[in-house]
């Protein structure tokens, strides 16, 4: 079975933006760091992701593919780049009650109950599947057992005072065991974590008299 691997830039206090959408500032992100998770998007073939993600992601990097963004230092990475080519080869699958597939960028669009489609998507032939999702569409994901198998966190050097954060809609506890760290000198960390299928056992105390 392919391997769903949820991917999400956060704050230290786990905020995905500020209440109004906008990102924080300054951005602790460069070539070192887009070159790192190139790494894991280049072992996947699917994309999997909320409409208002997509919407501030996925059009901006087809126009860095196609050069016609005003950015010079971002069209000068390649790292960049790269990843613009990337996500431009991918499956992309769009959560969303109101966009259309787009063969021509490779856009499919479900509706619907949301597990169901990522267990789906689990269950086809493929490799790594990428999900990109808030607060609201990850909560019931990652209720669900088994669904996710890894968290890759790219936590940044931040505080928000108001924003989502990104585990805000989740009712059961996580088990989780970490599976690998990178620290950069941006300041940002990338840490992946494995999820377990049960809770670890809190070890007991005992009492000496």
């Amino acid at each position: 079975m392919r391997k769903l691997i949820v991917l999400m830039q956060v704050t230290l206090d786990g905020r995905i933006s500020h209440a109004d959408g906008r990102f924080w500032q300054p951005f602790a992100w460069g070539e070192e760091e887009t070159a790192y998770v190139n790494e894991t998007y280049a072992r996947a073939d699917t994309l999997a992701m909320s409409r208002r993600l997509y919407e501030v992601v996925v059009p901006y990097w087809e126009q860095v593919a196609a050069g016609t963004v005003p950015d010079v230092e971002v069209l000068e990475s390649p790292a960049s780049l790269e990843f613009a080519r990337l996500l431009g080869g991918m499956r992309k699958v769009v959560l969303s009650h109101t966009l259309e597939d787009a063969p021509e960028t490779r856009r499919e669009v479900r509706s619907g109950d949301a597990v169901g489609h990522l267990e789906e998507l689990k269950n086809q032939d493929g490799t790594d599947i990428i999900a990109c999702f808030g607060p609201e569409t990850l909560g019931p994901l990652a209720d669900a057992p088994g669904l996710v198998d890894e968290y890759f966190l790219i936590i940044h050097p931040a505080v928000l005072a108001s924003g989502p954060r990104l585990f805000d809609h989740v009712s059961c506890d996580l088990a989780l065991t970490l599976d690998s760290a990178r620290i950069f000198d941006s300041g940002a960390a990338i840490m992946r974590y494995r999820t377990l299928n049960e809770l670890p056992t809190a070890p007991t105390t005992n009492n000496v008299q």
